[in-house]
């Protein structure tokens, strides 16, 4: 990942050195269960790990210039390091292949990726639940297609991401234990030329937390891949929506929420009075690379047989980049929220531009109920409308007037609280009381 978007926790997890300590301990606790049947002393599975403090990526790299083969030259690096260890000589490896390895370890890493992504995203609902209980009762313009609909709240609004956020959260949830497996069973997954058995399997994977792939092939299903990446997709889409309102409650015309904008910061090179929503269109950007990450980690389902190789170049950036991406969104996220401004006194102003308008439904609805045609009510509360805005006139003033309209017929501008009446229902339904 790129130095501008790189997270220092998803960093640590996915460095070489760290992936190269957990291939030392996936074969410490593999020679721990051999030692029960061959010779090998504990002091030397102890210097193995030991190994694990002086990790030169470096070193093995130089050596798979010469092997092309990454484990090969993790080995051949080990046995360098330890030439008098008959131990680990002898049966270092023994009826393990190189995907055990591999994939075990991208197993314990992702898990632990999912747990920093996870504590994040649980800040950012928290947060979201605060706005929401802050501005539940503060009237705010809902609009379709970007045109004025009907009233809703501020509070509202926050709502319905602090929803998402609770499922996101699930989600992750759901992708961590899919993608906590691993597997010590050998070149087809059936142990066939292993000295471990299924059961020794299980028990050496609990201690890395994971469990043991059912039916592996050569390698652990790519489906749990292709559902971890999927997560932080859809992931990523919340944070794009949540973005994008922030982005428009910022255009100059509605001025109802902003981003936080720094001591110092400037909007514009030329212009010395912008403020710019420059944080939520990076994140609306981001997610754009998550989908696509996603995408290419959904082409690696279909293997050859037990395996290819095919699948490998893609996970080597795709994994740690979309976790990478995932993460710093989170964090931008939470600065987001944490500085948001919301102007709930400009939300009112702009509930008023159209008058009373937003209650037109309200009003087809009482012409109906008062016993007209639904298609002869809606095209009076049409032509009313047109002739109210061409006059610059209330609506309900104007329906009055309209031909056909029933003797006695009494209609008045309707509140906004008429429009929130039912948002403390609403509130619990989400969770919130």
């Amino acid at each position: 990942m790129i130095e501008r978007y790189r997270s220092l926790t998803i960093e640590r997890i996915f460095s070489e050195d760290e992936r190269f300590r957990i291939f030392l301990e996936i074969e410490a606790l593999v020679l721990e269960e051999l030692s029960k049947r061959f010779p090998i002393a504990k002091g030397e599975i102890a210097g193995l790990r030991r190994l694990g403090r002086s990790i030169s990526t470096s070193a093995i790299r130089r050596e798979e210039r010469k092997t092309r083969h990454e484990i090969t030259a993790f080995l051949n690096w080990i046995w360098a390091k330890m030439p008098e260890a008959r131990g680990v000589r002898n049966y270092l490896h023994l009826g393990v292949t190189s995907s055990d390895l591999m994939d075990t370890a991208l197993a314990a890493q992702m898990i632990r990726a999912f747990d920093a992504v996870e504590k994040s995203l649980s800040a950012n609902v928290a947060a979201l639940e605060r706005l929401a209980r802050r501005y539940k009762d503060s009237p705010v313009m809902g609009r379709t297609h970007g045109i004025h609909a009907e009233i809703t709240s501020l509070g509202f609004k926050f709502l319905g991401f602090y929803a998402e956020g609770r499922r996101h959260r699930r989600r992750l949830a759901l992708a961590r234990e899919e993608i906590a497996v691993g597997k010590l069973s050998g070149s087809v997954g059936n142990f066939a030329s292993s000295f471990i058995t299924p059961v020794q399997e299980a028990r050496l994977l609990a201690r890395l937390g994971l469990k043991a792939e059912p039916a592996a092939t050569q390698i652990v299903a790519r489906d749990r891949h292709g559902a971890a990446l999927s997560s932080l997709a859809l992931l990523g889409g919340w944070v794009e929506r949540l973005g994008t309102e922030i982005r428009h409650g910022q255009r100059t015309e509605v001025g109802e929420l902003a981003e936080p904008f720094g001591r110092g910061q400037q909007g514009s090179s030329s212009m010395p009075h912008k403020k710019n929503p420059v944080l939520s269109e990076n994140l609306c950007g981001l997610a754009r690379l998550l989908r696509g990450y996603a995408a290419s980690s959904l082409e690696n389902l279909a293997l050859w047989h037990e395996r290819d190789i095919s699948h490998s170049s893609v996970e080597r950036v795709a994994i740690p980049d979309a976790f990478h991406l995932a993460h710093f969104m989170m964090t931008r996220l939470g600065e987001v929220l944490a500085g948001l401004s919301v102007d709930a006194a400009r939300a009112t102003v702009n509930v008023r531009i159209l008058k009373d308008f937003p209650s037109s439904q309200a009003y087809l609805n009482a012409l109906i109920a008062a016993g007209i045609d639904r298609s002869r009510a809606y095209a009076m509360v049409q032509a009313a409308g047109f002739r109210a805005a061409q006059g610059g006139c209330e609506l309900w003033r104007e329906l009055l007037n309209e031909p056909g309209i029933p003797e006695g017929f009494k209609i008045k501008e309707i509140p906004s609280s008429h429009f929130l009446r039912h948002l403390s229902a609403l509130y619990q339904r989400a969770g919130i009381s």
